[in-house]
C-alpha cells in the first residue's frame, strides 16, 4: 500500500523538520477562509454531487463489509447454536437425574411392600467409588516458625487414621487454621518444622495433590454458572483422565444428592449484585467442588460457618457418609452442638499458642476433662464447655491456681488417659452381629418372595422375561403401575444399558443389593472400566476388611462374621486390589494435561460468555460513539478523508472502550484462579482459554464500531484495508486491559486504564507532538513501544494517501500544511524496509504479544502466596 509514497523519501534532520514544522504551523494560522474552502474539490473530500450515489454503487463500495457482516453473523449463530446445544445437554441431565431418582423410589416401595423389615440405603452412590488406597496423617512435633523467628505452633504430635472424620477446635487466636494449613503444605509465610508421614512414610500432603482437596473458608465460586455446572467442570478437570462422560455425570449426581443440592442444580449461583442461590447453599457448593474430584484426603476450613445447626449437622452427615468411601476428613470446626461433635471420630483440641490440649475419640473427650477434676453442669454444651475449660473460664477443684498453660502438661502426663473408658469394642461388635443376622434372615425372605412372583410371570421357566412382563412383574409387587422411563431405567440397571431381557438373578441381585451403600448393579458397573457384575460385592468385602484394620484385636469375631454374611465371593483381595487400580482409585492420578483442560476450560468460559451482561452496556456505548463521530465528521466538521486527527479520536475512544471492557477478563476471577491452581489447574490452559474467547468480543464489538462508522462517513478506501487497525487498536488494548487487571485491584482498574489510554493515544499519539517526539533516540523508541496510535493511525493515513491521491498543489494553505505535518509523522518511518503500512502492522502485532506475554508472567508468579 505505501510503496508509492516510501519510495525515494528523505528523512529529514532535526534542524530541518524543526523548521519544516514551524513554516507550515505559521502558514496553517496566516491561511485564510477562501484558500481553505477553494481546497475541497482537491482535499479528496465528498463534494455535493459524490453523496448521491445510486444502489447499486452503494452496494459495489461497501461490498466487503457485507462480506464481513456475514461472516460476523455466522459466528454469532454458530456460538448460539453451541449454547442451545449445552442447554439442551443440561436439561437431559435433570431429567436423567429425575428419572433415576424415580426408579430408586420406585424400587424401594416394591422391597417394603414384599419386606418392610428389610434395610435398604435411601441414596445409593452410582459414580463415586471407594477408595482402594486410603490416607493416614501423622504428625510429630509439628510447628511453624515465622520469618521472624516466632513459632506459632508449639511441637503438636498425633496421628488421624484413614477413612475417618477428624475435627480440630479451639478457642480463638489457637491456631486452628495455621495448623490445618501447615499440615497441609499451604504455609509459605513461614518454615514447617517437625515431621509429617502419609501412610507411615516421611514426606509432605502436597505430593498428593491429585487426590487431595481443600475446601477454603470463603465461599469462592462462579457467580454466574448454575449449581450442576460448577461441579461438573470441577470433576471433569480434576478426575482421571480416562473418566467416561457418563461416569462423571453419575459423579455430579452423587455430589448433588450427597449434598442435599439437587433441586436447585440448574440455578444460577449468583452473588451480590444478581440474587441467586441462599448462604448455606452457596456453602454446599463450596464444598461439592472439592467432593466432585473424589478426593481421598479432604481438608475444610470451618465448613458449618454461617450455617445454622440443623444444616452443620446435614453437612457432617454427608462428609461421614463419604468418609465410609474411605475418605479421610479433617476439618476446622467452631462451636459444633454436642450431636455434631459426637459424628466425629478424632477431636484435637489446640490451646493458646498452637499447643495440644486433647486429641483422641471425640466422645472420650468428656471423660478425659473429668478425669483431670473439671466438673460440667448438666445442662451445658460440651463442646462449649471444652472452649472454657481451655480458655481458664472453668475452675478445676484439685488445682487452686488453676491456669490455661496447665492443660499442655496435663496432655503430656496423662495422654495415655484419653482412651480412658469409652471402649464400646463389645456393644458394637453386638450391635453389628445382630443388623448381620437380621439383614442376612431378610435377604432370605426377600429372595424367597421375589422368586414366587418371579414364576408367575415367567410360565416359561426359561428364567428371562422382557421389557413388558417385568413391567407387569412390577406392578404385581409394588401395587402401582410405574411409568415406561422407570420400567427403562430399571431394567438397564438389572441387565446393562439397552438390555432387552432380564433374568431371574439379574433380578434378584439389584433388588437385593439396595441395601448397599454403593449401586453394584449392571448399568453403574458398565460405566467402570474393568469392572465385573461382582464389584457391589467386592465394595463389601474390601470395607470389611478396612473397618476389621482399624478395630481393636478383640474384634476379629465381627470381621468373619461379617464376611461370612457376604454372597461367598471367592474373588481375591488381590483381584479387587488390581480392579480398582484400573478406576483411577489410587494415590496417583492422572488428571487431563494442556489440551484437554483448553477444551474444558473454552467451554466452560463460552457457558459464562453468553451470562455477561454488561456486554450489552458497551455495544451501545460503541454504536453511541460511533454514530456521533460519524455525523460529526461528515455533516458538522467537514474534514478531508485523508486528515488523521479524526481517525486518532476514533481509535482513542475505542481503546479507551475495549481496554475498560477487557478488565473482566481476569479482575474479578483471581480468586477462584488461586483455588484451581492450587488444585493442578494447568495456567497456560486458563489464560489461553479466557484470552481466546475474549477474542470474539473484540471481533463483533470492533465490527460494530467500525462498520456503522464506514457506513456514514463512507471513507472511500476498502472496508476491510481502513478497518483492520481498529482491530489492532482494540488487540492492543485488550492486551492494556489484562494486563491492569492483573496488576491493580478491580475497584482501580478503571482509572488506571483510562489514563493509560489517554496518555499513551491522546497525548503520545498527536500528529504536533510525535513530530517533536520521532526525531531518534530513546524517545522515539519510547513513544514507539507505548503508543498505539503512532502506528495504528499511520496505517489508516497510508492508506488513504494511496487510495486518494491527494495533492498538496490543488489544496488551500490550511490543508496542505496539515497534510505537510502528517505525512512527516506517519509516512517516516519504514524500519526493515517492508513499507510503512507493514512496518505498522509488525509493530502493532508486536506490541499486543509483549503486552500479552507480560500479562501472563504476572498471572504466573504474582500473588504466588495466596494459595486458596
Amino acid at each position: 500500500l505505501s510503496s508509492g509514497i516510501s519510495q525515494s523519501r528523505v528523512v529529514p534532520s532535526r534542524a530541518d523538520s524543526r523548521a519544516a514544522h514551524i513554516a507550515a504551523m505559521d502558514v496553517w494560522v496566516n491561511a485564510s477562509n477562501d484558500s481553505a474552502a477553494d481546497a475541497g474539490d482537491f482535499s479528496g473530500e465528498l463534494g455535493p454531487h459524490d453523496l448521491e450515489l445510486n444502489f447499486s454503487q452503494y452496494l459495489r463500495n461497501n461490498a466487503t463489509l457485507y462480506i464481513i457482516l456475514g461472516a460476523v453473523l455466522a459466528l454469532y449463530f454458530g456460538l448460539f447454536l453451541r449454547e442451545m446445544q449445552w442447554r439442551r445437554r443440561q436439561r437431559d441431565q435433570v431429567r436423567g437425574t429425575e428419572k433415576e431418582s424415580k426408579a430408586h423410589e420406585f424400587a424401594e416401595i416394591l422391597v417394603c411392600n414384599l419386606m418392610p423389615s428389610f434395610r435398604f440405603s435411601k441414596f445409593q452412590f452410582r459414580g463415586m467409588q471407594p477408595k482402594v488406597e486410603t490416607i493416614s496423617l501423622e504428625f510429630e512435633d509439628l510447628s511453624l516458625e515465622l520469618k521472624n523467628g516466632q513459632r506459632v505452633l508449639k511441637g503438636v504430635t498425633g496421628n488421624f487414621g484413614s477413612g475417618k472424620m477428624c475435627a480440630i477446635m479451639g478457642p480463638s487466636g489457637a491456631g486452628k487454621t495455621t495448623f490445618l494449613n501447615t499440615l497441609c503444605g499451604k504455609v509459605n509465610y513461614g518454615t514447617m518444622v517437625g515431621t509429617v508421614r502419609v501412610n507411615g512414610q516421611e514426606t509432605t500432603v502436597s505430593k498428593f495433590r491429585s487426590v487431595t482437596g481443600f475446601v477454603p473458608q470463603d465461599d469462592i465460586v462462579f457467580e454466574d454458572l448454575t449449581v450442576r455446572e460448577q461441579i461438573f467442570f470441577s470433576a471433569r478437570l480434576r478426575n482421571d483422565v480416562s473418566t467416561s462422560e457418563k461416569r462423571i455425570a453419575h459423579v455430579v449426581n452423587d455430589v448433588l444428592h450427597i449434598m442435599h443440592i439437587d433441586h436447585i442444580q440448574n440455578t444460577i449461583v449468583g452473588g451480590v449484585e444478581q440474587r441467586g442461590i441462599s448462604g448455606g447453599q452457596r456453602k454446599r457448593v463450596n464444598i461439592s467442588l472439592e467432593l466432585a474430584a473424589q478426593p481421598t484426603l479432604l481438608f475444610l476450613d470451618e465448613p458449618t460457618s454461617g450455617l445454622d445447626a440443623t444444616s452443620s449437622v446435614a453437612v457432617a452427615l454427608s462428609l461421614k457418609t463419604l468418609c465410609g468411601l474411605g475418605m479421610t476428613s479433617i476439618m476446622v470446626i467452631h462451636q459444633p452442638r454436642y450431636s455434631l461433635f459426637t459424628l466425629f471420630d478424632d477431636v484435637l483440641l489446640l490451646g493458646e499458642g498452637g499447643q495440644t490440649v486433647y486429641l483422641g475419640d471425640a466422645r472420650g473427650a468428656k471423660k478425659y476433662f473429668e478425669h483431670l477434676g473439671f466438673a460440667m453442669a448438666g445442662n451445658e454444651n460440651p463442646a462449649d464447655w471444652f472452649m472454657d475449660v481451655i480458655s481458664g473460664e472453668v475452675k478445676n477443684a484439685g488445682i487452686a491456681k488453676f491456669e490455661p498453660a496447665t492443660l499442655f502438661d496435663m496432655w503430656d502426663d496423662n495422654e495415655s488417659c484419653a482412651a480412658l473408658d469409652h471402649d464400646e469394642s463389645g456393644p458394637r461388635l453386638r450391635r453389628t452381629l445382630t443388623f448381620i443376622e437380621a439383614n442376612q434372615m431378610d435377604r432370605a425372605v426377600l429372595t424367597a418372595s421375589l422368586q414366587e412372583e418371579f414364576a408367575r410371570i415367567d410360565p416359561n421357566l426359561n428364567f428371562v422375561i422382557n421389557e413388558d412382563e417385568l413391567s407387569l412383574l412390577l406392578t404385581r409387587l409394588a401395587g402401582a403401575e410405574p411409568g415406561e422411563t422407570v420400567v427403562r431405567e430399571l431394567m438397564d440397571r438389572m441387565a446393562g444399558p439397552d438390555a432387552e431381557t432380564v433374568s431371574e438373578r439379574e433380578f434378584l441381585s439389584y433388588l437385593n443389593g439396595l441395601s448397599e451403600e454403593v449401586a453394584g448393579d449392571s448399568d453403574a458397573n458398565a460405566e467402570v472400566e474393568g469392572a465385573s457384575p461382582t464389584w457391589g460385592r467386592r465394595f463389601r468385602n474390601m470395607r470389611r476388611r478396612s473397618r476389621a484394620a482399624t478395630e481393636d484385636s478383640s474384634d476379629s469375631e465381627l470381621d468373619t462374621a461379617s464376611q461370612g454374611s457376604a454372597d461367598n465371593s471367592d474373588d481375591s483381595e488381590d483381584g479387587e486390589q488390581e480392579a480398582l487400580h484400573a478406576r483411577g482409585q489410587t494415590l496417583s492420578r492422572k488428571t487431563p494435561g494442556f489440551l484437554m483442560q483448553m477444551k474444558i476450560l473454552m467451554t466452560r468460559r463460552l457457558v459464562q460468555w453468553w451470562r455477561m451482561t454488561e456486554r450489552l452496556v458497551f455495544i451501545i456505548a460503541l454504536i453511541f460513539a460511533a454514530t456521533f463521530f460519524g455525523v460529526l465528521d461528515r455533516y458538522i466538521v467537514v474534514q478531508p478523508l485523508w486528515d488523521a486527527n479524526p481517525v486518532l479520536y476514533l481509535h482513542t475512544a475505542l481503546a479507551l472502550l475495549m481496554g475498560i471492557f477487557c478488565l473482566h477478563i481476569f479482575g474479578d476471577a483471581q480468586p477462584l484462579f488461586w483455588r484451581e491452581r492450587a488444585r493442578g489447574m494447568n495456567v497456560p490452559a486458563f489464560y489461553l482459554s479466557r484470552v481466546t474467547i475474549n477474542m470474539v468480543d473484540l471481533v463483533i464489538q470492533t465490527f460494530f464500531f467500525t462498520a456503522i462508522y464506514y457506513v456514514i462517513r463512507q471513507p472511500r478506501v476498502p472496508y476491510s484495508t481502513w478497518a483492520l487497525p481498529f482491530l489492532l487498536v482494540s488487540l492492543v488494548a485488550s492486551a492494556w486491559g489484562t494486563l491492569v487487571s492483573l496488576a491493580a485491584r478491580p475497584v482501580k482498574g478503571a482509572f488506571f486504564v483510562t489514563l493509560l489510554i489517554f496518555v499513551s493515544c491522546g497525548l503520545l499519539g498527536q500528529p504536533t507532538m510525535l513530530v517533536e517526539f520521532l526525531q531518534g533516540g530513546p524517545v522515539e523508541v519510547i513513544v514507539s513501544s507505548l503508543s498505539l496510535t503512532r502506528w495504528s493511525v499511520a496505517m489508516n493515513f497510508c492508506t488513504s494517501a494511496t487510495r486518494l491521491h491527494p495533492d498538496p498543489m490543488r489544496m488551500g494553505l490550511k490543508d496542505s500544511a496539515v497534510f505537510a505535518l502528517q505525512e512527516q509523522v506517519y509516512l517516516k518511518r519504514d524500519w526493515w524496509g517492508i513499507g510503512i503500512w507493514e512496518t505498522a502492522l509488525c509493530a502493532m502485532l508486536v506490541m499486543s504479544t509483549g503486552i500479552r506475554v507480560i500479562a501472563f508472567v504476572l498471572l504466573v508468579y504474582r500473588n504466588r502466596d495466596k494459595n486458596v
